[in-house]
Parts: structure tokens; sequence; C-alpha cells
């Protein structure tokens, strides 16, 4: 273990150091809390053994530091005074103090303690390395999944990728949802419309409005389908409900339960918000100062008007991102490698042939170019002004 010990009395501080490194640690001194501050910031510590008493910073001052602090790993604290009453044990343990032990220390007891820490520090260490082994299999199950959609339907792929980034912003503007429910808002927007695998073509190219009968039906099943799919893998259960409820809608007249209100979890209510504003700028095409004139449409009646107020504010937001951005009209024959894409290539189909972002290499410019000699899309595309590279 990595033991800081902090302690005014040098005699006292060498002699707690003399003894812990018999016990084969590593050892770390400072003489007050400021100091110390400056050992955690530049060392990783696993114990720390502090003296209650000390000038400039005390021992349950820097206790409380620790513990507001987030450090990559858990640091059992050690409170060693001479105070032996009880209010001040409470004290101590209240303001984050993992222990308490009342001078002349007994070094056969602070080494058992600190054999405690150990355990306890080692456990912690075990039980992050395990986080992170799930951490890994749920991101690569969420990109299966994700990977599965754009392999079924592209355009569908990318809606749920954008909707994603979207709910994640909107979450955000939401002091209710913790950190941890980010996630799960997350991979439900990723993965919101999985249960459209395997419907038919119809449904895609048709408006809802338009699908009669079985395709009607079909489609009205798609959140009940995705629910089933997710709910086979445990750590997704979270994301299957909010899956399941992205087509409700406040009024009610939504489905599959017609849930109306504050009936509506908050979760759902984003990940439909970010589907329903994306599609009414990518599958609308619905320019961003057009877009408030449709969301007030929807106020009240598909989104709550606090869901509706977030989505102006995100609006407002990405007009000014824009406005921002300076983009280059250029011909595919002036074309450079290293340049970026600003806007999607598509086909006159409306078909993507290389996406906004894209950072051109000499062989995506010759596709480029072999597409516009088989008469694919106009010549023009728009490149990122400040990814241009001058002659």
């Amino acid at each position: 273990m990595n033991i800081l010990i902090i302690d005014d009395n040098l005699a006292i501080l060498r002699q707690h150091e003399l003894n812990i490194k018999k016990w084969g640690h590593n050892v770390y001194t400072d003489v007050n809390g400021l100091k110390a501050c400056k050992t955690l910031e530049s060392t990783q510590i696993d114990i720390i053994v502090c003296d209650r008493m000390m000038p400039e910073m005390n021992g349950l001052e820097l206790c409380e530091i620790v513990r507001s602090k987030k450090f990559n790993q858990y640091i059992y604290f050690i409170i060693v005074s001479a105070n032996n009453n009880h209010k001040d044990i409470i004290h101590a343990l209240d303001t984050g103090a993992d222990d308490y032990i009342i001078k002349p220390v007994c070094y056969d007891e602070l080494r058992s303690r600190i054999d405690i820490g150990t355990r306890i520090v080692n456990l912690e260490k075990e039980a992050v390395i395990k986080y992170k082994e799930l951490e890994k299999n749920y991101y690569q199950t969420v990109r299966t999944f994700t990977t599965l959609l754009e392999i079924f339907n592209e355009d569908l792929g990318r809606h749920c990728r954008r909707a994603a980034k979207l709910a994640l912003r909107l979450a955000k503007k939401y002091p209710e949802i913790p950190e941890e429910g980010y996630w799960v808002i997350e991979a439900a927007a990723l993965l919101h419309d999985i249960g459209m695998i395997g419907l038919p073509n119809k449904i895609f190219s048709s408006k809802r409005t338009e699908l009669t009968g079985k395709e009607k039906e079909k489609y009205l099943s798609h959140p009940e389908r995705g629910e089933a799919i997710l709910n086979e893998v445990e750590f997704l259960h979270s994301s299957a409900k909010i899956v399941r409820a992205h087509h409700e809608q406040y009024n009610g007249k939504g489905f599959p339960d017609g849930l109306q209100g504050d009936e509506l979890p908050v979760n759902a209510q984003i990940v439909s918000a970010a589907s329903i504003y994306d599609n009414l700028i990518n599958r609308g095409a619905i320019d961003l100062e057009d877009i408030p004139e449709k969301l007030h449409k929807l106020n009240g009646y598909q989104l709550a008007p606090e869901m509706v107020t977030s989505l102006l504010e995100i609006n407002i937001e990405n007009i000014q991102k824009e406005n921002r951005k300076k983009y280059l009209e250029i011909s595919i024959d002036d074309l450079k490698k290293g340049m970026s894409l600003a806007r999607d290539v598509r086909m006159k189909t409306g078909a993507i042939i290389m996406p906004a972002n894209t950072e051109l290499t000499l062989y995506n410019i010759d596709k480029l170019r072999r597409y516009r000699a088989l008469k694919h899309f106009k010549q023009n595309v728009f490149i990122l002004k400040s990814a241009a590279i001058e002659d």
C-alpha cells in the first residue's frame, strides 16, 4: 500500500514512518494538511494516517477535502488523536474518517487497523476492475446492436446515433437526472428503433398516416419488439423500458400504452423529443430557423411544455453553432487531402455517399470523382473552411 502519514510532531512522524515501512508499505510523509493536499495531487495514495490537531489545516479539514474530491480510487482515512471523547470520535467518523486511533499509538493496533484498510482498499480496487469489465461488455453490446441497426438500414442507424447525442444534451438540462442515468438514456436513444429491424421496406418509405393494415400493425408494435430484444440483456433492462415508451405522447394518444402527462417517465420523454427533433431536421429537411414553429405545434400535444422549452434552447445553441461554422463550396477537382466535409455528400436519390465531418484522403477524393463521373450528384461539395489547405 502507498501510505501517507501526516503529523506536525517530527519525532512521532519518524516513528510512524519506521514502523509502517517495516510492515512492507511505501510511506510518504507531510507535516500538515496543506502539504498533504499537494502530495495527493501528485501521488496515488491508498491509506492516510493523519493527526487530528495540526497547524494550518487539521486532520478533519483534510478529511473533508479528501472526501469532496474525486480520486481514481477510494482512500482509507485513519485519524490519530489524543481526544478519547465519544462526541469527537463520532464527529470524525461523520466527517468521513474510516477509523479513529487514540494516542499514545499502540503499533500492534495501528498495524491491525492498516491491515483492515488494506483489505477494504483491495476490495474496492477489485470492484473497480469488475465494474470496468461490465462497462466494457455494456459498450460492446450496445455497439453491436447499433451496428446491426445500421446494417439493416443505414439511415435508421444514423438517425439513432444523432438522437443519442441529442438525448444526452437534453438529459444534462434536467438536474433531477443523476450522471449515472445518462448512459441509460444514451443507450435507449441509440437503440430506440431496434424493434424496426426486420420490418418491410414500405414502412420506412411511408409516413405513419399512410400505413394501413398489417404494415401499420407492425409499425405500432416496434416499441414492444425493441423492449423484448433489449430485455434479453440484463444490464439493458432500464433502457428497454424507455424504448417501450418512446412513442408515448404527452396528450395520451401515443402507443403502446397510452401514457399521458406525468405518467410519462422523463427519460422516455427525452428520447422521444430527441428523435422528433432529429426527424424534423434530417427527414423533414426543416431549417433550424423554422424549427420553433414546428415545436410550438407539438407543445402540450406530443411533447411536454418543459421538453419543448429544452428543445428550443438546444435549437438556439445549434443555430449559434451553425453561424460559427464557415463553409466553403468547391469543385471536386479542387479537393485536397486533409480537407473535411462540412455536409453530407448525397446521391440524387438522397442516399449518403460520404457523411459530413469525413476527413478526406486521396482514396475518398477518387471515390467522389468516380461518383461524379457516373452523374450521381452535383459537381460541388461543401468543406469546412477552417480545414481547407492552402497552396
